[in-house]
């Protein structure tokens, strides 16, 4: 089962934090050391260290590494992975470096909100005499494994418990790929996804200048969010003819992309300026900007909370009002992660996201992350239409769900229609229509 790893560690006096990252990728280490931030690759034979001494802990490669810069890359980098090693792997491979042939039998159990942890404390001996304390706290949840480590000197480790370990404990919770249930999510079955295709009912015109990047429907229009730079605006548009009722352009410094309706709020974000705009949706009036950390791609609201792809198999659940992340989620078929999720939209039980470069949209189930169903959208346009089209630009992205007659809207980057679609079977006697498969590699710009 794919899992990921975090540990935190600190010596004598000095912080240094590990975020072990057992990816498929080249495994890594996360410094901070005096207010240094690096990262060190090394192998998951060697694990970084090479045992407990008088100075700390020893990092294979020391000389290799490149400075993350802040919270942003380091989620990024958490985000935009593979994910690998199991918790047991880890442990066993931890403790036999610590000279440990097993972990304490007692425990102490912290409730964090879904993640439960079992902090053991035990003392390493020094080569040169004496013992440094360690503490070690483990927690499970699916596909997350979470390992933070303390090491300290006898006299400090009550104070740097208090003030660093529990707080480092706390600050892993926003990565427990719970989906921001209450109990702990089982893993999502390996089930096969049904197969679908857009039944077209008709067809409605569409902007050609909008390189739409998020779409919604709220009282009878649509409300669109048209991206690159220097061109992206905010729209209300007429759902049936397509006109442009109303539009407010986006500072050039920004590139708009998902958008999502909360009370009188229009929350649109932008993908790599770290900022969400704010708007009345009445006047248009840009009343509010709020900072977030890492890219911005697909945003959806479900009534009680925000849903937010970056182009990663991972999305971001927010609170509505604060946009503070509650906690998120990994989207998986067959148990495999599902890469570059962008434009979103909240339809009861389920997520539909369009896949960036690829004519899939996928059904999601928005409680634990699993795919229940392939959408190949790849007949839509007429050959004359696909051939005028800029090849990996203008691509297959907006979803607006009609509740009336329980079918879609679905369209893409400066596409001159808008597709009214039902999802039906696709029949099992008839070849698909070529499309590009769903992606798993990283993600690319958006």
């Amino acid at each position: 089962m794919n899992r990921f790893a975090n540990f935190a560690i600190v010596i004598n006096r000095v912080v240094v934090i590990l975020v072990v990252l057992a990816f498929t990728l080249p495994a890594a280490l996360i410094l901070a050391q005096e207010g240094e931030i690096a990262l060190v690759p090394f192998t998951d034979q060697e694990m970084g260290f090479s045992g407990v001494g008088p100075e700390g802990w020893m990092v294979a490669q020391p000389g290799v590494y490149r400075r993350l810069n802040n919270e942003t890359d380091l989620t990024a980098l958490i985000e935009s992975s593979a994910l690998g090693f199991a918790l047991e792997d880890i442990t066993a491979g931890l403790l036999q470096r610590l000279g440990q042939t097993a972990l304490p039998e007692e425990a102490t159990v912290l409730e964090a909100n879904t993640l439960t942890w079992n902090i053991y404390r035990f003392d390493v001996p020094l080569p040169t005499g004496g013992a440094v304390a360690i503490d070690l706290a483990l927690a499970e949840s699916p596909y997350s494994p979470f390992i933070v480590l303390l090491q300290t000197q006898a006299d400090e480790h009550d104070a740097l418990y208090d003030a660093l370990f529990l707080p480092v404990v706390e600050a892993l919770q926003p990565f427990s790929l719970n989906w921001a249930q209450p109990e702990p999510v089982p893993f999502a079955p390996l089930m096969e996804p049904e197969r679908l295709q857009p039944e077209v009912l008709n067809t409605r015109p569409h902007d050609v200048t909008a390189y739409t990047q998020g779409l919604l429907l709220y009282d009878g229009s649509l409300y669109e969010s048209a991206g690159l730079y220097g061109e992206s605006t905010l729209r209300e548009v007429n759902p049936d003819t397509g006109e442009v009722i109303r539009s407010v352009p986006v500072p050039a410094e920004y590139f708009a992309e998902g958008l999502a309706l909360v009370g009188d709020r229009l929350i649109q974000l932008t993908w790599k300026e770290h900022e969400a705009l704010v708007y009345d949706l009445e006047t248009f009036e840009r009343v509010d900007t709020i900072p977030y950390e890492g890219e911005g791609w697909g945003l959806c609201y479900d009534g009680e909370v925000l849903y937010m792809s970056n182009g990663s198999p991972f999305i971001t659940i927010r609170d509505a009002e604060t946009f503070a992340v509650i906690d998120r989620g990994l989207v998986t078929v067959a148990g495999q992660p599902v890469d570059q999720l962008n434009e979103l939209e909240c339809v009861g039980d389920y997520l539909y996201a369009n896949i960036y470069q690829a004519d899939f949209i996928v059904k999601i189930d928005k409680h634990n992350g699993n795919v229940v169903a392939i959408i190949n959208a790849a007949g839509l346009l007429s050959p004359e239409e696909r051939a005028a089209l800029v090849v990996g630009q203008q691509v297959l992205n907006g979803i607006v769900y009609l509740p009336e007659s329980d079918t879609f809207l679905i369209t893409g980057k400066q596409w001159p229609t808008m597709f009214e679609v039902r999802f039906v079977p696709m029949p099992e006697a008839t070849p698909a229509p070529e499309a590009t498969p769903v992606p798993t590699a990283a993600p690319a710009s958006n």
